[in-house]
């Protein structure tokens, strides 16, 4: 069955947004509007085109929680990542929205169709491929991609059975290696309790003339920052929905008594688990989450100074530069992430 790539969903949701944003006056961006919100519920939360066009916008959306109540025999809850609750939102909220509150998304479904077709047209995309449900069985596979559990998967869609859920999704060779790759490597990673690294997504893309700012989402849903090189970039042939890991050298994470807040790039909190002090250097291994553990080198007088010790409640940090990214299977074939994609490279 006919799926889209994470590029190809990027492509998609780039198309459609320039072409709201394109709207030659206030009656056309509302249109547009509309029609963006509807592909945003079947893009991020996997709707049925049927189900997106009876949303109630006054009272389905969630926003706190970024939650979609979705109605009718089989009705259930989805989530949405927390930008795309925001997009919707912002959409929902549009004083151009005043007057179809409650009903913005109820329109026809030929015409719709109709617009999902045109805006994979635009971007190059064969229109026959990129229907509404051909975009809301491409969440699906993100979804089984990113590690999460079929019969969640299938609550998500409003299956019945995991068995009509798994019929529903299909994935190429290289979606499959992919995604064995990433087990496999979250299965070393539990085993040897390995340290400074991790997995996740793209979350967000940034590219200059000489750098990129990459964001990655792990699988604890923390943010990664790394700054690299346009060069690794186009290596890596890096979009947002990839999977990738990263690492960090121990000597660049620093660590500092636990701040109220921790705020900035790559901070967070953390509790000591190990110390091995030295007579000039010491390794500090700190817990920040039950699957990641972060270890710093840092010198023995700061550590004394400092007073810390098992169980300390601390703040880790470390400078985007010092991220280390590659993919699964580069990991697995090389083992030495100092020769992927590093900031200051």
């Amino acid at each position: 069955m006919k799926q889209l790539t994470s590029k190809e969903l990027h492509l998609l949701t780039e198309a459609w947004l320039e072409w709201t944003r394109s709207a030659p006056n206030d009656s056309q961006l509302r249109s547009r509007e509309r029609l963006l919100l509807v592909f945003l519920l079947i893009r991020h939360g996997a709707l049925r085109l049927g189900e997106a066009l009876q949303i109630n916008d006054l009272k389905d959306f969630d926003y706190p929680t970024c939650t979609i109540r979705i109605g009718g025999s089989r009705g259930r809850e989805v989530q949405v990542p927390e930008k795309a609750m925001e997009a919707i939102s912002a959409l929902v909220n549009s004083p151009r929205m005043l007057r179809l509150r409650g009903t913005i998304t109820h329109m026809d479904q030929g015409y719709v169709r109709k617009r999902f077709y045109a805006i994979a047209a635009m971007c190059g995309l064969d229109p026959a491929s990129v229907g509404p449900q051909i975009v809301r069985q491409s969440r699906a596979s993100e979804l089984l991609q990113a590690n999460i559990p079929l019969n969640i998967v299938q609550k998500f869609l409003g299956q019945r059975s995991p068995v009509q859920a798994a019929g529903f999704i299909s994935f190429s060779d290289d979606d499959a290696r992919r995604i064995v790759h990433n087990h496999l490597r979250q299965e070393a990673l539990r085993r040897s309790s390995a340290r400074n690294a991790f997995t996740g997504t793209v979350s967000r893309l940034q590219v200059d003339a000489v750098t990129a700012f990459v964001e990655l989402t792990t699988l604890q849903d923390m943010q990664v920052h790394s700054l690299i090189t346009v060069e690794s970039v186009q290596r890596l042939d890096l979009h947002e929905g990839q999977l990738l890991n990263a690492t960090v050298k121990a000597p660049f994470i620093m660590v500092s008594p636990q701040c109220a807040q921790p705020r900035g790039s790559n901070t967070f909190s953390g509790r000591i688990s190990s110390i091995n002090k030295g007579a000039v250097e010491s390794s500090v291994v700190i817990d920040v989450t039950e699957n990641i553990t972060l270890c710093s080198i840092m010198s023995t007088e700061e550590l004394e100074e400092y007073g810390f010790d098992k169980g300390s409640q601390v703040t880790v940090s470390f400078s985007p530069f010092a991220v280390v990214l590659g993919l699964p299977e580069e990991w697995e074939n090389r083992g030495q992430p100092g020769q992927l994609a590093q900031g200051h490279q």
